[in-house]
């Protein structure tokens, strides 16, 4: 497809997609003239992604151009990207600790949870920025103790596996690609790493939304049950 036709299927204008390759964003098409190039799926998707990220969380452009480095990079896996993408929706820096945080030690309650629950004794962007909004909890006075944490961890537990899950599972019923029609597909090589990374951005920001507003439903339910006067 040309650049009008890949506007027109990403829903991204083409002076966007002039200023993303400019930026490095996104990969060159194939030239088939001087002044004009032929673009494919991956630059939808990777359009697709850039606009989530934009959107959705708000990235800067030197934040995505950091993920799509990783991304275009052979040698650099998909655990790393998603790592990446991670860091860029909660808002934390994924690179190594600062010396002014190392200084700081960790907040007491983290170790103890990551071995009751089995999860592997490593550092990360999530961990360190755990530890700061405990210590930021001790500071007002709130519950931090490991059992208080478990009681927020375990079911977060369940819910990072569905998480896993819906973003690996590719769609149901999606029609072959027609110049696959009629052909032996072979074996699928499942969702590019572009779609894998743009299914776990949405699907974090918006099932942190779910798991917020269910916490605030069930404040409310519970406020007004325990407001009613007892029946007689």
């Amino acid at each position: 497809m040309l650049l009008a036709e890949l506007a027109q299927v990403s829903g991204t204008s083409a002076a966007s997609i002039k200023y993303y390759r400019r930026e490095g964003l996104l990969p060159p098409g194939e030239h088939v003239t001087a002044t004009r190039q032929e673009y494919g799926q991956g630059h939808v998707e990777r359009l697709q992604l850039i606009q989530v990220l934009r959107e959705m969380v708000g990235a800067p452009i030197a934040r995505i151009r950091r993920l799509t480095a990783i991304l275009d990079d052979p040698d650099q896996g998909l655990l790393r990207a998603l790592r990446e993408a991670q860091s860029i929706t909660l808002g934390v820096d994924d690179g190594p600790p600062t010396r002014q945080r190392d200084s700081v030690p960790e907040h007491p309650s983290i170790a103890p949870l990551l071995q009751h629950l089995g999860w592997p004794d490593i550092d990360s962007a999530p961990r360190r920025a755990l530890s700061e909004l405990l210590q930021g909890l001790d500071q007002q006075g709130a519950p931090t103790g490991p059992e208080v944490l478990l009681t927020y961890a375990a079911p977060m537990q369940q819910i990072a596996r569905a998480d896993l899950a819906w973003m690996r599972r590719l769609p149901d019923g999606a029609p072959p690609a027609p110049e696959q029609a009629g052909r032996d597909p072979g074996p699928d090589p499942g969702p590019s790493n572009d779609v894998l990374v743009m299914r776990a951005i949405a699907g974090s920001v918006a099932y942190d939304r779910l798991v917020q507003l269910l916490r605030a439903l069930g404040h409310t339910s519970l406020s007004v049950m325990e407001d009613r006067p007892p029946r007689e």
